[in-house]
Parts: structure tokens; C-alpha cells; sequence
């Protein structure tokens, strides 16, 4: 696990571990695994956007995210992308999810996967980005910075996440 960012929006405590397939036991598949007692249950989390701050499930995955949890940070989020019914809050939280999932490839060594989730997120996040902030997510500074680290890693022989340069999620009120 990388801790990414000591800041956190939640309240929920954290996995022992972040989820990496190959590497430790499936969440909820696996007996073993972390959430293997939330298997088959989906909390129905989903708010107009402007009342973000009070979506317990965005702002654990916002928490996930940032402590490097991708997987579970994918899973926090779609618990929201299929409960929303605006288009635009549906495009957020699939880009946001695809990032996830990008990080998540970078992490288990795989750069074509990671080249084909930043179509994927920038198809959903880029419409979104036009608004500047979104939920918190200042998306005009936050998106180019994920694109950058993404362009950075990927340049390397070997890519892998580097906690310095990690475009963290810093939500605001604006």
C-alpha cells in the first residue's frame, strides 16, 4: 500500500490491505478476503451533486483513492455511478473509476491497459472537466495532472507509481 495522503473526507475505517490481483486475496471473493462479509450487498449512495459533501460512498472512495486503494476505491465509487441518474454525475464517476483502474494496471506492471483506461477516463471526464470543479474536484488542475503522471509513468522501461508526483484528490467547496 502507498500512503498517498494523510487528509481524509470519511470517517470509515480502512481495508488491511489494498487490493492487487495476484498479490493477496480477492475482497470479497476470496474467504479471506477484507470484505468478504459485504459480498453481494450494494449500498444505494447517491446525491444531487451539489450536496457531494454529505455522499458517504464518494468521499470513501475519494479516501481510498488517495491511500492508494484503487480497487476498493472502484467499488466505492460504482455503488454511485449506478444509483445516479444524471448523465453528467454518471460521466464523473465512470472517468473516476477509470482512473482508478488505470492505477491500478500501472500498478500490476501492465502500460497497455493503462494507455487504454486513459481513453476511457478522459472520454468520461473530459465533458465534465468543462465545469471546472465538480463535486469538489477542482477537474480543470486535477485531470491534466492525472494525464501528466500517467504520460510520465508510462515513458519508463519498467513503469510504477511514484507517491511524490500522485495526483491526489483534494476536494474544496468551491
Amino acid at each position: 500500500m502507498h500512503i498517498l495522503s494523510n487528509r481524509r473526507w470519511s470517517n470509515r475505517p480502512m481495508p488491511p490491505y489494498a487490493y492487487v490481483p495476484g498479490r493477496n486475496a480477492h475482497p470479497t471473493a476470496d474467504p479471506g478476503g477484507h470484505s468478504r462479509h459485504r459480498a453481494g450487498t450494494r449500498e444505494s449512495h447517491c446525491l444531487p451533486p451539489g450536496r457531494w459533501h454529505c455522499c458517504a460512498a464518494y468521499l470513501f472512495g475519494c479516501d481510498l483513492y488517495n491511500h492508494g486503494y484503487w480497487w476498493e476505491a472502484h467499488e466505492a465509487w460504482e455503488s454511485v455511478w449506478l444509483d445516479s441518474g444524471d448523465p453528467i454525475q454518471r460521466h464523473y464517476f465512470q472517468g473516476l473509476i477509470q482512473v482508478a483502474n488505470a492505477h491500478l494496471k500501472l500498478e500490476m506492471g501492465r502500460p497497455r491497459a493503462v494507455a487504454r483506461l486513459r481513453r476511457e477516463y478522459l472520454h468520461h471526464l473530459s465533458p465534465v472537466a468543462a465545469l471546472d470543479h465538480y463535486m469538489g474536484n477542482p477537474l480543470s488542475d486535477w485531470l491534466p495532472a492525472v494525464e501528466r503522471y500517467h504520460t510520465q509513468r508510462l515513458r519508463q522501461v519498467r513503469p510504477e507509481h511514484h507517491p511524490p508526483s500522485y495526483p491526489y484528490l483534494h476536494l474544496d467547496a468551491s
